[in-house]
């Protein structure tokens, strides 16, 4: 009987990689930029039944799930804006650059713009919510975030009290922390962490940041988690390999630049990277890489699912894609 679970267990995993691989991704470009120095857009996230986009100089905008886009009034402080996060169904934050905060409840419609004293020069790079009133957001120097060499001035802040005030929990002048996640599965926090050519794993345990172990010899800006103990971490280089590695299982893709984002249903991961690409995995660390030719080598920085098979994907220069998952259909003549 042992035996017997072990072989389906392997047939089941060779279909699912096989299923993976007979997919194709169709890329369509919605609308795109000519050149770097135009808006770019960072995040996105599901709001009712539309997607608010987050950007540079402030931009934020609402698309259906056909990527049709309009503005959304707010009290635009005119610097970007790098995440979103949620506490509930019905108030969100976002974070961006010079210290900025915003807070908005769906009810009401209010605004609220948070400015944490002592960030003037620094960038809100991401954000982690635990639960209705705790968050944190890491960073580092306002010039790493604009491509810039200079000391990253790396931090973490957490709040307590719905993101109203802020105190540092961890700094370190010659590390920048790319990104703060919350995993539910074991409820901690962790922070990814990188110093010239290196980046670790860091987990806040009794209120210290405690290293775990290298995530890899690049930097990786996103990790996320399938379970207490199993991550998948994106990083690499710009125009260079990508890599993604699930603890260590690591993988690098060929042409795919760094990998910036990872968005999953419960049939599909997608991937987003550098000049155009896109990445369909299997959950099992078999990748297949999609790309589509732009008007300069633009960065895809995250993409949402929209529907089972639809997903849209935001980056570099305002760039906006519509991405749809479908079947190789059968060659004549395969077997039936």
């Amino acid at each position: 009987m042992k035996f017997t679970a072990q072989i389906t267990s392997i047939i089941l995993l060779l279909l699912t990689s096989l299923a993976v691989c007979a997919q194709e991704v169709s890329i369509q470009v919605l609308q795109q930029g000519t050149s770097f120095s135009d808006s770019s857009f960072y995040d996105i996230i599901p709001v009712a039944n539309q997607f608010w986009i987050g950007g540079k100089y402030g931009t934020l905008k609402a698309s259906d799930a056909y990527g049709q886009l309009s503005d959304i009034s707010y009290p635009n402080q005119h610097v970007d804006i790098y995440k979103f996060d949620r506490f509930d169904d019905q108030n969100l934050i976002a974070c961006g650059d010079k210290g900025v905060i915003y807070k908005h409840n769906l009810v009401s419609k209010t605004w609220e713009v948070i400015r944490v004293k002592g960030y003037e020069k620094a960038c809100f790079y991401n954000m982690a919510v635990v639960n209705d009133s705790t968050a944190f957001i890491c960073g580092g120097n306002s010039a790493i975030a604009h491509s810039q060499k200079t000391v990253p001035l790396g931090f973490i802040l957490k709040s307590i009290d719905r993101g109203r005030t802020w105190k540092k929990v961890y700094s370190n002048p010659f590390q920048m922390v790319w990104c703060v996640k919350y995993n539910p599965h074991n409820q901690q926090v962790y922070a990814l962490m990188y110093t010239p050519n290196k980046t670790f794993l860091y987990a806040l345990s009794n209120d210290q940041w405690k290293r775990q172990e290298k995530i890899g010899n690049s930097i990786f800006h996103e990790i996320q988690f399938d379970s207490p103990s199993q991550y998948v971490a994106m990083g690499g280089w710009i125009g260079k390999k990508g890599r993604v590695h699930r603890n260590r299982q690591r993988s690098e893709i060929p042409l795919s630049g760094l990998v910036w984002g990872r968005v999953t249903n419960h049939k599909y991961e997608l991937y987003t990277a550098c000049n155009g690409q896109i990445l369909l995995g299997d959950n099992t660390g078999k990748y297949k890489r999609f790309g589509v030719q732009l008007n300069d080598q633009f960065s895809i920085y995250e993409a949402v699912f929209t529907s089972e098979n639809t997903a849209l994907a935001i980056g570099s220069a305002q760039t906006l894609l519509k991405i749809t998952i479908q079947p190789t259909p059968p060659t004549v003549g395969s077997a039936q």
